[in-house]
């Protein structure tokens, strides 16, 4: 008999919307900026000074172009990014965090942290190695 892993898959999103929601560090972010806008900030911030583009959010968050545009015309507004011109190109511009935007980045990264170490509690190199394949795969089936 084959096992579904429907309860399992639903249990375990669960866990995780519930340790993301009961964050008081994400709630006190999620007061002043959108989830989607602590999304670009966190995807921004995990580049660590690699250039990050309009079409590098569009394709994470797998969004249209036209709505990373307004998005983040509303960001940059909102002194949450800046574009930056790179090289002589004007079209092409590189997404900054501001120094508003840097406090969002930090406490999103402590609490993701924070939750990352909670979820593999307990496995070895090998099974974190293991896992991340796994959530790569599974990733890459569900957006197919």
């Amino acid at each position: 008999m084959v096992k579904y892993f429907q309860d399992d898959i639903l249990v375990i999103v669960n866990l995780i919307r519930h340790k993301i929601n009961g964050s008081e560090k994400l709630n006190v972010v999620q007061k002043e900026i959108s989830r989607r806008q602590a999304a670009v900030i966190g995807i921004i911030d995990e580049y660590q000074g690699k250039p990050v583009f309009q079409k590098d959010i569009s394709r994470i968050l797998k969004i249209r172009r036209s709505t990373a545009t307004s998005m983040l015309q509303d960001m940059e507004r909102e002194d949450l990014i800046k574009r930056v011109p790179v090289g002589g190109d004007m079209r092409l511009k590189q997404l900054l965090l501001t120094e508003k935007s840097m406090r969002f980045a930090m406490l999103i990264r402590e609490e993701f942290t924070m939750i990352q170490e909670t979820i593999i509690r307990g496995f070895s190199e090998d099974e974190k190695k293991q896992f991340r394949n796994y959530l790569e795969r599974i990733k890459e089936n569900l957006t197919e």
